[in-house]
Order: structure tokens, then C-alpha cells, then sequence
């Protein structure tokens, strides 16, 4: 299953499970290393995993993953209508996720931190061994 294969199969709850499951897992991992988890911090994990609770925007993370563009590319790229890009771009962006640089008349917009990539590889690998788990239960 392609990335992109993935980001189209994903569903919101899926991802809100994924991400309470990362969540705890980061918490886990925080406090071994003896690091204070507040409210404020884990609020703004929280938002981070949010942003991505959407296909839209897991599909413009992916396609920004290859190179930066402008709404119209993105729009474009995806076939969806450039409001809607708009939109996802604006949360993606207003989460740290995204960055914009204006580029003549055009906003072009990259990914902040390529982490964000390895964290939605991690949850396609997550997801396919849960789905292969299932398959096998169901063969039996």
C-alpha cells in the first residue's frame, strides 16, 4: 500500500485513535526521561495530532513532502477545488505544520519540520501490520 493509498483509506476516527495511541506512547516515553508533562504541553500535542485528523490535509502533507507549491498546485495535484486546499492549508499552517513564503503573487507552502513525515510513515507501518493482524485473525 503506497502512502498515498494510505492518506485516501485513513478515517477521522482512525486517526483520533492513532493519535490518543501516539499520545501515550509520547507520554510513556516522556516520563522515563523524567520530563514534566503539563496540560499546556500535552494540549499542544493534542493540536499537532489534530491537524492531521483530516485526509485532506495527510494528502497535502504528502504532496508537499515532494516539493513545495502554491494552492493552485496543490489544488491541482489533488483534484480537489482550491477553497477547500485553502482551508486545510490555513489549519495545517496555523499548527506549525506547514510554512508559507511568498513567492511573487503566489504563497508557496512546504513542510516545517519533515519529523511530520516520519510520524504519518510510522502510522502507515502501524496501520498495515494492524491490518494484516486482522486479516490473519479472520483466515484463521
Amino acid at each position: 500500500m503506497s502512502i498515498s493509498s494510505f492518506a485516501i483509506f485513513i478515517s477521522h476516527a482512525k486517526v483520533y485513535r492513532a493519535c490518543s495511541y501516539l499520545t501515550g506512547m509520547l507520554y510513556s516515553i516522556m516520563s522515563m526521561r523524567n520530563f514534566e508533562y503539563t496540560d499546556k504541553l500535552l494540549d499542544t500535542i493534542w493540536e499537532k495530532f489534530g491537524a492531521l485528523a483530516s485526509p485532506v490535509r495527510l494528502k497535502i502533507l504528502l504532496a508537499l513532502k515532494e516539493k513545495p507549491m502554491c494552492v493552485c498546485e496543490l489544488s491541482e495535484h489533488l483534484s480537489e477545488r482550491q477553497p477547500l486546499i485553502s482551508q486545510h492549508l490555513a489549519i495545517l499552517k496555523n499548527s506549525g505544520l506547514v510554512e508559507a513564503k511568498r513567492m511573487g503573487n503566489r504563497i508557496q507552502y512546504s513542510i516545517s519540520d519533515k519529523k511530520i513525515i516520519d510520524i504519518i510513515e510510522l502510522m502507515e507501518e502501524f496501520t498495515i501490520q494492524k491490518l494484516r493482524e486482522l486479516v490473519e485473525l479472520k483466515e484463521g
